[in-house]
């Protein structure tokens, strides 16, 4: 059985689509108070390692990190509107790359699940 990380094209696809991805974050004004002093290379490992563990079906118990790795940008006021600005950047990327829209729709839906524990409610 294929997974999505698989469906997608694997490790290249993960890997260009976090470069693009964070290519857009750095050149997002209103994201800077929350991305603006970060270990760019560090985070896009953590990235590519926990997209590839969310497509692949592994990334169980996934909100309790994601709430504990977002705290400290919750108390710098990350809300709604931020996290809306991040999964588009994250749609535009996959738009250019080709991304078939159902594994697009797949991808945001598990990125939309997380909207509550990424924002520390």
């Amino acid at each position: 059985m294929t997974t999505l990380y698989d469906d997608i094209g694997g490790k290249p696809a993960v890997n260009a689509a976090v470069d693009i991805f964070y290519s857009k974050i750095s050149n997002t004004e209103s994201l800077n108070p929350f991305f603006g002093n970060m270990d760019y290379p560090q985070q896009r490992g953590k990235m590519k390692k926990f997209l590839t563990l969310l497509m692949s079906g592994q990334a169980e118990n996934s909100s309790e990190y994601m709430r504990s790795s977002h705290s400290h940008l919750s108390e710098k006021g990350l809300n709604d509107g931020h996290f809306d600005t991040v999964g588009g950047l994250l749609k535009e990327t996959l738009e250019e790359l080709s991304v078939p829209t159902n594994f697009i729709d797949q991808i945001l839906g598990a990125v939309e699940s997380l909207r509550d524990p990424v924002l520390n409610r």
